[in-house]
């Protein structure tokens, strides 16, 4: 039996802008994220009580796809061992080193994650991705600005959910750190 994941999108109750004004029965909800605004936006009583609205400032649309293949080759041989320990029959989530991947691609997305794995699930990744950047191993990111959420492919038909995933320590493309491409940072 296949199974079932979830994507759920995290509630304005968890947001740092989300404020309450007033006590008991008469309280307003407000929205402090929009930058160039002096006051918080009120939230409409049409508004979803859990989900972000439409209107969210920190959603993006249309989500945003992120890919992130190997650094080198020894990042690459050391995912085998993770790759190989990984028991889909008994684990929902890989978890993969995050320090071993760096940006390939990015590019907007008409998709949610959702729609995304479902798409990985039966094969049409290939319509959705350039094949160049497709093989097992990477790891692809699908942020709609609420919640990124991350896939890994285990192998060309197969995506598991990564379990997590530290952009922090994900290795920087050459063109950021002033390297020049397929050069060495040269020092005098």
């Amino acid at each position: 039996m296949a199974k079932r994941y979830s994507f759920p999108e995290p509630a304005c109750m968890e947001c740092r802008h989300h404020q309450y004004l007033g006590n008991g029965l008469s309280r307003s909800r407000y929205c402090g994220g929009f930058p160039k605004r002096k006051s918080p936006k009120r939230f409409r009583s049409s508004d979803p009580q859990r989900k972000a609205p439409k209107w969210c400032p920190r959603r993006i649309s249309p989500p945003v796809c992120r890919v992130y293949g190997f650094a080198d080759e020894r990042s690459q041989a050391m995912d085998i061992l993770s790759r190989n320990r990984f028991n889909p029959k008994k684990e929902r989530y890989i978890s993969v080193a995050s320090s071993h991947y760096k940006l390939l691609l990015e590019k907007p997305l008409g998709m949610k994650a959702k729609a995304f794995y479902e798409a990985a699930g039966t094969g049409d990744v290939y319509d959705i991705l350039p094949e160049d950047v497709l093989e097992p191993g990477i790891v692809v990111e699908i942020d709609n600005g609420l919640k990124p959420y991350y896939f890994y492919f285990l192998s060309w038909s197969r995506v598991v959910p990564v379990y997590s995933f530290d952009l922090a320590r994900v290795q920087k493309p050459a063109f950021e750190q002033g390297i020049p491409e397929g050069g060495h940072d040269e020092q005098q």
